[in-house]
């Protein structure tokens, strides 16, 4: 009896004491974000890691709620939201394709992979192989680029034709070339290179962190039959060599983390021309060839300062004026710029010209991005205008349109041909926008 009498008291005990735990269905249940600003967290504590921010307006999808926290997915991997700084969408059941992710996190918050696992119920994991994919509205090369990922990123897929996956992409269906993709697997090499995601500065360090522990660490017997071979003194010197070689490569990150002045702004880059359009020409240029060259030189600098970025075109695709202003709006996108090169009748016209169309912003980023292009390039400055072109005029974000020099031009249609003077305008476009948002 006296057994029975303890026994039940721990069931009361435990009843108080432990968490209440609600499981929505498995397909989860879709919230949109209460507050301005709220955090995810790699742990349900607010003294835990943060993983990203959530915007005012965003969707995330709960599949568990514990104590005041809701459990869903970031990279594949369990994080966790304070559900008082949520609201329920009304009589939306979210579909298990769909974690509600923000638009602009694409493999982030997921809505493709809300199990950490090797597959998704009814679909496989996989991983972007490729440098860029495209996720298109139809299973065709030629349908709408709803958004681009990154090499690295997650997709699931929930059903294949004629060599495209289907999956899902901001709750509506999109398609993706099976060619880019491999399927995740669950081999522990595989796992070593999810579970060690470092950020794209760590990444181009000449060699992994880990890696280099692994050179400097020795077995107890390596060192002792060195100490044996070598005098005091070598020992000594090796050291204190080893030591700088950490404190170097320690410094080296240190200095490219502080490089990272656009970490957190997202950039769409628009290539003027493409496909059948192809701009200004004459016999030895061509300006669709020379945006998208440069437009590269731009990304990958804009990159390399932390920022993430959008190419309207990746290739030599036609993309109509509406396409380049919808993925413009699609994406959280703080600054737009369409890159062109110029032509006139008259041959003597040379140097650069940046277009806005209103408000203040505009003009002072125009301005910002013209005078650093003139102290980059040195080409002649035409100065910033106010244009009505559509790519500006119904672009809701901060907008440009710049003229990087006269094809017309002779003697400056041979420079702008060149790579370096490409990288230089690319250099002085990244260095407007950096002191434009400092």
């Amino acid at each position: 009896m006296k057994n029975s009498i303890m026994i039940g008291i721990g069931v009361l005990i435990c009843l108080f004491i432990l968490p209440t735990v609600h499981a929505h269905a498995d397909s989860g249940q879709l919230y949109e974000i209460d507050s301005e600003i709220i955090e995810l967290y790699d742990e349900p504590d607010q003294n835990a890691s943060i993983l990203t921010e959530l915007t005012s307006g965003d969707k995330v999808t709960i599949f568990e709620e514990s104590s005041g926290w809701g459990k869903t997915f970031f990279k594949g991997e369990k994080a966790w939201v304070e559900v008082d700084q949520l609201k329920q969408e009304e009589n939306v059941q979210a579909e298990k394709e769909d974690v509600g992710k923000p638009e602009e996190k694409v493999s982030e918050l997921s809505n493709i992979d809300k199990e950490s696992s090797e597959s998704v119920e009814e679909g496989k994991l996989y991983k972007v192989k490729a440098s860029t994919a495209k996720l298109r509205n139809g299973p065709d090369k030629d349908a709408s680029i709803i958004s681009e990922l990154q090499e690295g990123d997650k997709v699931s897929i929930f059903g294949e034709s004629s060599g495209w996956g289907r999956t899902f992409y901001n709750g509506e269906e999109a398609w993706i070339s099976l060619d880019v993709l491999v399927e995740k697997n669950a081999s522990k090499e595989a796992e070593s290179s999810e579970v060690d995601e470092e950020s794209e500065t760590e990444q181009t360090t000449k060699m992994p962190e880990k890696e280099e522990a692994k050179k400097d660490q020795k077995s107890k017997w390596e060192w002792e039959d060195l100490k044996e071979r070598l005098s005091q003194k070598d020992v000594e010197k090796e050291e204190l060599a080893k030591s700088k070689g950490r404190k170097e490569r320690q410094d080296t990150k240190e200095n490219e983390k502080s490089d990272e002045t656009l970490s957190g702004y997202h950039v769409v880059i628009d290539p003027g021309h493409g496909g059948k359009d192809s701009g200004a020409v004459n016999q030895e240029a061509i300006e669709k060839e020379l945006t998208l060259s440069t437009a590269k030189k731009v990304e990958k600098q804009l990159r390399e300062k932390g920022a993430s970025v959008t190419l309207t075109r990746t290739d030599d695709t036609y993309i109509s004026l509406d396409e380049r202003i919808r993925i413009s709006h699609s994406t959280d996108t703080d600054a737009f710029i369409s890159l062109h090169y110029n032509t006139f009748e008259d041959p003597p016209a040379r140097g650069i010209h940046t277009f806005y169309n209103d408000g203040d912003k505009n003009q002072k980023f125009a301005d910002s991005i013209q005078t650093s292009l003139i102290n980059h390039t040195n080409l002649s400055d035409r100065g910033t205008k106010q244009a009505n072109f559509k790519v500006l005029r119904e672009n809701k974000q901060l907008a440009l349109l710049i003229e990087l020099g006269f094809i017309s031009n002779p003697e400056e249609q041979k420079l702008i041909q060149t790579d370096n003077y490409q990288e230089k305008a690319a250099k002085g476009i990244v260095s407007g926008l950096e002191e434009y948002l400092k």
